[in-house]
Parts: C-alpha cells; structure tokens; sequence
C-alpha cells in the first residue's frame, strides 16, 4: 500500500484480540505492496455484533492491474497456521490450526460488492471508507421486490408445514431464507436474533419485521393470515 494508513482508533474497538490480531497480521503483511489500496474489514466484527467464535471478514481493494491467486494469497498470509484453504475465483475462505475463521476477497474498487457497505470500515490503506461504500452501492442493482415477496411468503408456508410436521431442520431452513429475502429488500444485514432451536418463535420474528417493513399486499397478508400470522400496518 502506499500512504498506508491504520485507523487505530477504529481497530481497537474491532472483536476481540483474537479478531484483532489477524486483522493487523493482513495489515502488515500488505503494508508497502503496491497492489493494495484498502483493507476492509465488515460484517459482525466491524458492526460489534460479533461472537467470540464469529469469524473475521476481509476486502483487499486492489489496484485495477493487479494479479491476485486466492490461494497463493492466503497461503502466504497464514502459512502452516491454514488447515483448510477453499479459494473462489477472487475470494478465499480460510480455517486456521485454532479454528478460527478468516474470508478475505480482492478486487478493484470498481466492482466493490454492495453487500459489504452497511458495515464496511477502512482499516489501512489510501482510500476511506466513504470511498469504498460509494463503490459498492454503485453496483446495486434494484431489487425485484414482488419477487423476494412471494418467495419470502412461499417459504412462510413450507416453514409453517415443516413445524406443524415436528421437521425442525427444514422449518429453520425456510426461515434462514426469508431471513435472506429481508436482506436483499433491504439491502442490509438485519439485526434479528433468532433461536434455531425455536423455529416457530423465529419464524414470527422474521414475519413481524418484514410486515412493518413492507407491504405484502392483500393475497400474500391472506396467505400469512390462515397461518395464524396477522399483518401490522406498514411503516
């Protein structure tokens, strides 16, 4: 990187030290490559949502020219300490010796992901955050709301059916994709904390804050009503 420079402030308050420190191993290891403009870091960790086992989510914004090989990369960053390296075309997820967790993805600004922008925070490197986010919500694309709505009321019923047939595997499954229907009519992570082991509970959580998000619309309020879940007035 060239100006290279670390928000510590921000860094500090980043998980836990376990978290921190491979956050700052990919800083210094990029430190002075010519390659790398930023380092990101985003989801639970960066949102202060995290669990002590949550793993660490990475962007390395590149330069426009720059050759990047996933697994040569996290090789190279973690050494023996990777047990297990799954590359991506231009991503990489990494389990290390003590089990944690490490997704990193390289790419040009350009094609910064949107999904990473609600909770992206710069913490090394010449651009800021502002730059990364304005990057990212330029390659969003509009979501088809009508569609995610029905696919989202869809899996209501085959979650309501898989709990009243005691299929808790399935249940939390159709509920883990109307979790991710919320996402993407958002454009968000949500802030839900659900119980797996509690499917039917999870699933009214997921309905209430879609319904006062949205608006369903008459067929698919009727659908959520004859299982038992009314429709609070839209905000």
């Amino acid at each position: 990187m060239g100006d290279v420079r670390t928000y510590r402030a921000g860094v500090v308050d980043l998980g836990t030290d376990g978290h921190r420190a491979l956050i700052e191993q990919v800083v210094a290891h990029y430190r002075g490559d010519a390659r790398v403009r930023a380092i990101v870091v985003f989801g639970s960790v960066s949102t202060g949502t995290w669990h002590v086992l949550s793993d660490v989510d990475l962007d390395v914004v590149t330069d426009d020219g720059a050759v990047i090989e996933p697994a040569v990369e996290a090789a190279a960053l973690f050494g023996p300490r990777a047990a297990i390296i799954l590359p991506g075309t231009d991503s990489v997820d990494v389990v290390l010796d003590s089990l944690e967790e490490v997704s990193i993805r390289w790419h040009p600004l350009a094609t910064t992901s949107p999904n990473i922008c609600a909770s992206a925070q710069v913490v090394a490197g010449d651009l800021s955050t502002a730059d990364v986010v304005a990057a990212g919500d330029g390659n969003r694309a509009q979501p088809d709301h009508q569609q995610l709505l029905d696919a989202f009321v869809r899996d209501a019923v085959y979650a309501w059916k898989a709990i009243s047939r005691a299929n808790s595997w399935n249940a939390v499954a159709a509920v883990q994709r109307m979790r991710q229907c919320l996402v993407a009519l958002s454009g968000r992570r949500d802030d839900l904390r659900l119980d797996p082991a509690d499917p039917a509970g999870a699933l009214a959580k997921v309905i209430a804050e879609t319904a006062v998000r949205f608006d369903l619309g008459p067929r698919r309020h009727l659908l959520l009503k004859r299982l038992g879940y009314g429709q609070p007035e839209a905000r």
